[in-house]
């Protein structure tokens, strides 16, 4: 049975409330703490606040995933705690390709996924990986490169600490524990995570680790 720790909750969201309970229900039988809601809005900002992870799990044919970015990024701003954003019910790899691209989506599931392999992921999340199928993450990965969306190392100026953040962060590793190697709390690593997209013109963790193995 997966274990997860009791800093960790799943937070599934979206307009099919049967659907999303027996989800959290499923969730929760596996030791994941888990409910359903019908909008991100809905959980309270000090429940985000003082909790370490909350994956948000977004269904795909009912929410505007692009509304619920926008939403979190702000939060995100405010609490230490990491958030994290799943995708569910993905009609296509095209669709699930094209949520790679976007900002704090770090995983993505077709709407034909076995529960296991669901469970699997929010499992891959959790611990700072990225849960797409590969073929998603090659082509993600090829349009990235080709339209250059990043800059180049020459044309970035990146302060010794960013360079150390971005280097810990390359390894896959978690806020949490880039904060622990680096001594420095959680909201100063999103800080630096935030100054460092906006250098290298990167929109997700993925560009910025593609980034640093091709520049450092």
């Amino acid at each position: 049975m997966t274990t997860f720790n009791n800093e960790q909750h799943v937070y599934v969201v979206g307009g099919q409330h049967l659907q999303n309970s027996l989800l959290a229900e499923f969730l929760t039988k596996q030791s994941v703490s888990a409910s359903a809601i019908k909008r991100v809005e809905d959980v309270p900002e000090a429940d985000i606040a003082t909790t370490e992870q909350s994956l948000f799990l977004i269904d795909f044919n009912t929410v505007d995933i692009n509304a619920v970015i926008s939403y979190l990024m702000e939060i995100d701003q405010r609490v230490d705690g990491e958030m994290l954003i799943g995708v569910f019910n993905v009609e296509d790899e095209d669709s699930l390709s094209r949520l790679a691209g976007l900002p704090m989506v770090n995983g993505g599931f077709l709407h034909d996924c076995p529960q296991e392999h669901l469970l699997k992921g929010v499992k891959a999340m959790f611990e700072g990986e990225l849960w797409l199928p590969r073929k998603v993450l090659q082509q993600y990965l090829m349009k990235s490169r080709g339209f250059n969306k990043t800059f180049a190392r020459s044309e970035v100026t990146l302060t010794d600490r960013e360079v150390e953040v971005l280097k810990v962060l390359a390894t896959g590793a978690k806020n949490s524990e880039i904060a622990k190697s680096l001594n420095l709390s959680p909201h100063t690593i999103k800080t630096h995570i935030y100054n460092i997209f906006k250098k290298i013109n990167a929109s997700n963790r993925l560009q910025a680790v593609n980034w640093a193995q091709e520049n450092l």
